[in-house]
Order: structure tokens, then sequence, then C-alpha cells
């Protein structure tokens, strides 16, 4: 039996087309802020470009992806597993990094909180593991 037929993460993403069919979303994403530039440049004043930060929405958006695997993969198995909290952990991480530049943070005070997630994703990790063992 391979990690294919085991209910690995990586069977899991194999067997669920996760590639093919999450393309879409990121790419709907770049295409979206590419008619935002091209209407800024041709004139159209739009408020959004004038924060501080409004690059950094665009870290936030990341976030959506792993979410909707997530909640996706919660479905599916009918209860939370290392894959889903494998997911929401990725996700967490990409909103803690978007929310230091929109809050204008400081990285020097919260760098702890990222120790903190290597810690929850070693945890989550040797969870997975462990669901992932097939039972003699």
């Amino acid at each position: 039996m391979n990690s294919r037929d085991c209910g690995t993460e990586y069977g899991y993403l194999h067997r669920h087309g996760y590639r093919r069919r999450y393309r879409i979303f990121p790419a709907l994403i770049v295409i979206g802020f590419g008619a935002f530039f091209l209407l800024g440049n041709l004139g159209y004043d739009l408020d959004f470009f004038h924060r501080n930060n409004w690059w950094a929405w665009l870290i936030l958006l990341a976030a959506a992806s792993p979410l909707l695997e997530a909640m996706q993969r919660l479905r599916e198995a009918g209860r939370i597993d290392g894959v889903v909290l494998h997911f929401l952990l990725t996700a967490a991480a990409i909103v803690m990094v978007a929310l230091m530049f929109i809050l204008s943070l400081s990285w020097q005070r919260w760098w702890p909180v990222f120790v903190i997630y290597g810690g929850l994703c070693m945890l989550v990790r040797g969870w997975r593991a462990a669901i992932d063992r097939p039972v003699d």
C-alpha cells in the first residue's frame, strides 16, 4: 500500500486534484488586481490605493485558499484531523503576516508569535503522522 492509498496528506491532495482545482481562485484574484491597477492608470481615482499598506491586503487574501481547503477537508472527513489543522495553521500564518503590515505592528515585539506557530506546526505534524499510520 503506497502513500496515495493510506489517506496521507500527499494522497489526499493528489486524489482530490488540489493543484488543478484551485488554480482558478488565485487566477481570478490576480486578474481582479490587474483590473484595479489598470483603472488607476486610466485615471479612475480609487480610494483603496491611497492607504499606506494597501498591498498588505493582498497577503491577507492569500489566506482564503487554505481556509477553503480546510473547510472542504472537514466536510469530507467529518472531523478535524491533521490535514484540516495543517490548512488552518497555514491560513493563520498568512493572516499573522498580513496583520503585522496592515496594523503596523512591531516585528521586534511580536516575533514570539511565530515561534509559537512553529511549535503548533510541530504538534500538528505529529498528529498527522499518528493518524496516517496504518493500524497493525
